[in-house]
C-alpha cells in the first residue's frame, strides 16, 4: 500500500469535487481536522493543514487559515509552504511577512524563484508605498535667507527684458488683429462681374 502522504492530493480532490462548495466547506474542514488528529506522519499532517487553510480562506476565516499555514510550516519547513503562506499574507495586506516568506521560499527551493520573485517585488512595492505615506519627504532650509538676493526675474525686470517681451507680444497681437480686419474687409466687398 502506498504511503498516506501520496494519497493526500487524491483525497483532497475527491473531497472538494464530491462535496458542494459553500455548504460543505464545514464538513471538509471537519474531515481534514479528523485526518490531522489521526495522522502520525508530520509531512501528511502538514499537507492536511495546508488543505484546511485553503478551505478556511474560501470561507473567509482568515485567522484560522493563518494558524493552519503556521502549523503546516512548523511540521514541514519547506519552501512551497512559505510560498503559499506568502501569497496568503499578501492578500491579507501583511506585506512585511509576505516579503520574508517569499525570500525564505526562494532560498529553500531555488526552482520557486520565479514565483517568489513576483511576490518579493509586489510586497516590496507595497512596503515602499506604506513607508512613503508614513514618511513624506520634507525639505529643511538650513541656510539663512538673503533678503537682498536678486532672482533672475528681478534682473530681467531691471534690464527691461520683461517689458520688451511684453511690448513684442502686444505688437504681434495688434498685427494679427489688423490682418484679420483686412481679410474681413476684403471678404465683405462685393465682387464685380464684368
Amino acid at each position: 500500500m502506498p504511503p498516506k502522504y501520496i494519497l493526500l492530493p487524491l483525497l483532497f480532490i475527491l473531497l472538494t469535487s464530491s462535496i458542494g462548495l459553500a455548504e460543505n466547506n464545514n464538513s471538509i474542514i471537519m474531515q481534514l481536522g479528523h485526518e490531522i488528529e489521526q495522522s502520525q506522519d508530520p509531512v501528511a499532517k502538514s499537507t492536511f493543514h495546508m488543505y484546511r487553510a485553503r478551505q478556511y480562506t474560501q470561507t473567509q476565516q482568515w485567522e484560522k487559515a493563518l494558524e493552519d499555514y503556521n502549523q503546516a510550516l512548523e511540521l514541514n519547513h519547506k519552501g512551497w509552504v512559505h510560498l503559499e503562506r506568502s501569497s496568503f499574507l499578501m492578500a491579507m495586506g501583511k506585506y512585511d511577512q509576505a516579503y520574508e516568506d517569499a525570500i525564505a521560499a526562494k532560498k529553500e527551493v531555488p526552482t520557486l524563484s520565479h514565483e517568489a520573485d513576483k511576490l518579493i517585488e509586489a510586497a516590496g512595492a507595497e512596503i515602499q508605498k506604506k513607508y512613503e505615506a508614513e514618511n513624506p519627504p520634507t525639505f529643511i532650509m538650513d541656510t539663512a535667507v538673503n533678503p537682498n538676493r536678486k532672482s533672475r526675474f528681478d534682473v530681467m525686470r531691471e534690464r527691461g527684458v520683461l517689458a520688451a517681451n511684453a511690448r513684442r507680444i502686444e505688437n504681434f497681437n495688434q498685427q494679427k488683429t489688423a490682418i484679420r480686419k483686412q481679410r474681413a474687409a476684403v471678404a465683405s466687398t462685393p465682387k464685380s462681374t464684368g
